[in-house]
């Protein structure tokens, strides 16, 4: 059979297309490289990411921060999605159906289930099953095939559901057996039990980057393991991943990134040349790193990077995530010697109580000290940053404004709070049952509250307040290094 993976159209709707804005999706190329290592199913991805049509740009906005252009997009991405002729849609089906499919798998977290809706009946017109995946079928799959129309949802870790599903659709068994599945039976939904989380993660194949064009992207991206054992209330990486770090042995990380390596010297051989500066070096010598965190069991993190710096993988330039309490200066100065040149870090805020409130396990001397030895190793931060928890009040806000401008990033983002279903916060500020919810497209972070009814003060007001300080903190950290 042929299975074509389809990841849909977010950012592309804001007109944020440019490669340097845009990471492969590594989670379809797992799936696509698995299926296919059967040798019973062909696999092609279409990336909506990648697609871009002339109503959709906007020159007018190039170079703004991604936070404001998104913003200041929003009525433009409700009406293409309240078309369902636009281009944009009509292209991606063009696209889908090129490969000439037997079936279509749609990656969707909550922000693009209207998104997925329209793809999904667009499909179903053509006679094609649809199979969702991704964080939102995972916690709702029933409330996922109602609103959406599709036909499967898989729920968690995908690849053996996928595979299974794709063997009895081809034999005409039935999908009573395949665990981890959702599916329609007649008029009605059943939901299967969840199979247990890939044990060995070693055993999943190094993904086939070869099934994309990794030219329309900025960057390599890797991922040394799945799962995280933090329990933050507005996370739900666990949904999919679970609780617990499942992390791949260092020699299997480290056959990627020679793998990759070899690939970046083909495409530009003369890159590692010692007369070429690092930052001249194409995207290809950039490689992020995409676990939950990077630094969670520190001796396994020490012995990663002495192997990338052993083998002469420290030719790439990193970046990645790490949780503020795993730092300290020797820790930091490993991962700069790795090459590590810029990290981010989810702060989120200033408040302590906020931060115990959402159960980070973090505090703000944390934060301080961290900032500080990355700061003296040498690597460049770029901090998260929420605004619109619960309880959440103007004061908490100030204090986060005071924690940036002391620990002093090099890029501070912005984010709206997103409440997402499977997480304590959806179930504190969605009143709503997921069921009755329409216009999904507001679960984003950069704009649309979905919950200022809850809180003591305008969210959206506040948010655009937030920008407006973020912006002018960038363009006096500029000036100031101008000066020195």
């Amino acid at each position: 059979m042929k299975l074509v993976l389809v990841r849909p159209p977010f950012y592309s709707l804001f007109g944020v297309t440019t490669p340097k804005m845009k990471t492969y999706p590594l989670n379809l190329l797992y799936l696509a490289t698995y299926v296919r290592n059967s040798e019973k199913h062909s696999v092609a991805i279409v990336d909506g990411e990648c697609v871009s049509v002339p109503e959709l740009i906007q020159p007018e906005l190039r170079g703004e921060d991604p936070e404001i252009m998104m913003n200041r997009s929003i009525p433009r991405m409700i009406e293409t999605l309240n078309n369902p002729e636009h281009a944009l849609w009509n292209e991606m089906i063009s696209l889908v159906l090129s490969h000439d499919p037997d079936v279509v798998g749609i990656t969707c977290n909550s922000g693009a289930m209207d998104t997925v809706r329209l793809l999904s009946k667009k499909l179903k017109v053509e006679g094609l099953p649809v199979i969702l995946g991704g964080s939102h079928p995972s916690v709702l799959p029933e409330q996922s095939l109602n609103y959406t129309g599709a036909d499967f949802a898989i729920t968690g870790e995908g690849e053996a559901a996928l595979l299974e599903l794709m063997y009895s659709l081809e034999s005409g068994r039935n999908f009573h057996d395949i665990k981890s599945l959702a599916w329609r039976d007649g008029s009605s939904i059943k939901v299967n039990p969840r199979a247990e989380l890939i044990h060995d993660i070693d055993m999943l194949p190094i993904p086939d980057r070869s099934l994309i064009d990794r030219n329309q992207y900025f960057g390599e991206v890797i991922l040394t393991g799945r799962g995280c054992p933090f329990n933050c209330a507005y996370c739900a990486s666990r949904n999919i991943w679970g609780k617990r770090a499942r992390l791949r042995s260092v020699g299997s990380v480290i056959e990627e990134l020679l793998i990759l390596k070899k690939q970046a010297t083909e495409y530009h051989p003369s890159a590692l040349n010692d007369s070429v500066q690092r930052e001249d070096r194409p995207g290809h010598w950039v490689v992020k790193v995409l676990d939950d965190t990077f630094t969670v069991i520190r001796k396994r993190t020490f012995e990663l990077l002495d192997q990338i710096i052993q083998n002469g993988l420290n030719c790439f330039e990193y970046t990645g995530g790490v949780r503020a309490d795993t730092l300290d200066e020797t820790l930091a100065l490993k991962m700069r010697q790795a090459n590590f040149r810029r990290v981010t870090l989810g702060v989120e805020s200033g408040s302590p109580r906020i931060l115990e409130m959402i159960r980070k396990g973090e505090t703000n001397e944390d934060v301080k000290r961290a900032f500080k030895v990355l700061k003296n190793a040498g690597i460049k931060t770029h901090a998260f940053f929420m605004i619109g928890l619960p309880d959440e009040t103007p004061q908490d806000i100030e204090l986060t404004k005071e924690l940036i401008l002391e620990i002093q990033p090099d890029h501070v983002e912005i984010n709206m709070v997103t409440p997402y279903p499977g997480t304590d916060l959806f179930d504190r500020l969605i009143n709503d049952n997921p069921e009755n919810i329409d216009r999904w497209y507001r679960w984003f972070h950069q704009g649309m509250a979905t919950h200022s009814e809850r809180l003591g003060y305008d969210l959206d007001e506040a948010y655009t307040d937030f920008l407006s300080f973020a912006k002018n903190y960038h363009r006096d950290r500029t000036e100031h290094v101008i000066q020195q």
